[in-house]
């Protein structure tokens, strides 16, 4: 009756060789959601824009106030359409070798990329909340927590927080500082 396979699909692919861990995390199922989100945002832009140039016609004496503003509503719309961009386009991948987790975000020809030694990190777990929208993988290393994952299933996420467990846990038998080996 309901069609739920385009818009709950599994999007974490694992692949282990030897003792190399590989996950890629597909974009997100909604992409046209995102587009949505660029085309109302840029409209809502228009208006902001439009209602700040009549206020600077009306009051010329107060532009250097209503400047600002027309920071603020920029800063928001480029905001707006980097979350869009990562929504629409984004693909994560991570890469367990040689006692280094590779963790790099692609969306359309922007890549970051953080690389964390197997040594470092203290704690992996999956984030799955009551509601089940926004299933994550939490990494904590040197006490800062990375978030891998958005929006994944439940499953998935349990399956991706075990499997770099046991990753890390592979690893850490030869370094008798990880905590995974205990």
């Amino acid at each position: 009756m309901f069609n739920t396979s385009k818009y709950l699909s599994r999007r974490v692919r694992i692949s282990k060789r030897g003792s190399v861990l590989r996950v890629r995390i597909e974009r997100q199922n909604s992409r046209d959601y995102y587009c949505w989100v660029v085309c109302f945002s840029t409209i809502a832009l228009a208006l902001f824009y439009n209602m700040l140039y009549g206020a600077t016609l009306l009051h010329p004496g107060e532009a250097l106030y209503i400047l600002p503003l027309f920071v603020l509503g920029l800063t928001g719309y480029i905001l707006a359409l980097a979350i869009a961009i990562w929504g629409a386009f984004g693909v994560e991948e991570i890469v367990m070798e040689a006692g280094v987790l590779r963790w790099t975000c692609t969306a359309l020809k922007w890549t970051r990329t953080r690389e964390i030694p197997s040594v470092d990190i203290t704690e992996i777990k999956a984030i799955t909340p009551w509601y089940g929208l926004d299933n994550t993988v939490e990494l904590t290393a040197n006490g800062r927590c990375l978030t891998i994952g958005d929006k994944l299933l439940h499953d998935e996420a349990i399956q991706l927080a075990h499997e770099l467990r046991q990753a890390i846990a592979r690893i850490g038998y030869s370094s008798p500082q990880s905590d995974f080996a205990r």
